[in-house]
């Protein structure tokens, strides 16, 4: 299946194949990217703590979304697809849901194992492909992803897989990255990678409203906005990353919500089945 919604964020992804993304996933687990510490210590009680700290003072849209979202469906069962390191399924666990993820990548499996542990909650963890969800049709209150499936090989057949497995009146909660927004503009204007500074992810697609308005046809009641509209601190170093955190950050904080609200990093989708 060839997609013909969203465009691509550098040449040469429409070559590249889902190996090549669960080996870049398996390389460069997301979010170890905001560990400064000993690479050796990932895992360790010092990384969960610090890295959970770093993500809900900068992803705090995230989990406000969450919180919204897991509200409306308590003791529901939940699906993440690219679950990561499982940092998004521990606060719908914590929630009230019960919780099941899937991840290309074997190395994310096992570090978000280990998240589960640090934080005493359960959890239905399996390796397998946003394209091919290993579920029943029908099975799950809601399906979330959060900045995963504009990276794998088809997301508009990963799309079909979410509608497939929700249950009727369940709900999709799905963001994307937004074609025209801020984060994306930098990163191209500067030709910096957009993921890990050493190496970017095969497959990254980027989309606007009426693109999603297609991407979601098949659902009922999708309700599309922009989010993560301020600008947070990079981890990296350099000198770039020097004018992104002291120049840019500030700057750009303290124009209008109004501006800003156009630019925002995420597109967000609640699309009911």
């Amino acid at each position: 299946m060839t997609d013909t919604i969203g465009t691509y964020l550098w040449k040469g992804s429409d070559t590249k194949t889902i190996d090549e993304v669960r080996k870049y996933w398996t390389d460069n687990v997301n979010t170890t990217q905001f560990w400064t510490g000993d690479p050796r210590d990932i895992g360790s009680d010092e990384f969960f703590e610090t890295v959970s700290h770093f993500i809900k003072e900068n992803y705090a849209h995230r989990y406000r979304l969450i919180d919204a979202e897991a509200a409306r469906y308590l003791n529901g069962k939940v699906l993440e697809v690219g679950c990561g390191a499982g940092w998004e399924l521990v606060a719908w666990a914590m929630n009230g849901m019960k919780v099941f993820g899937i991840d290309l990548s074997s190395a994310a499996l096992e570090l978000a194992e280990k998240n589960f542990e640090y934080n005493g909650i359960h959890a239905d963890l399996r390796q397998g492909n946003a394209e091919e969800l290993p579920f029943e049709d029908n099975t799950f209150d809601v399906v979330t992803s959060l900045g995963v499936l504009h990276q794998t090989q088809s997301t508009e057949r990963a799309v079909s897989e979410v509608l497939r497995v929700l249950r009727p009146g369940g709900e999709a909660v799905i963001t994307l990255y937004y074609k025209y927004s801020w984060k994306i503009f930098l990163s191209k204007f500067a030709k910096v990678n957009f993921e890990f500074s050493h190496e970017d992810a095969p497959i990254t697609r980027l989309y606007n409203k009426k693109d999603l308005q297609k991407l979601f046809k098949d659902f009922k009641d999708v309700n599309i906005f922009l989010d993560y509209t301020r600008a947070t601190k990079s981890p990296r170093s350099g000198f770039l990353a020097g004018l992104f955190n002291y120049v840019f950050v500030p700057v750009y904080n303290v124009l209008p919500e109004f501006i800003r609200k156009n630019f925002g990093h995420a597109i967000v989708v609640l699309a009911k089945k």
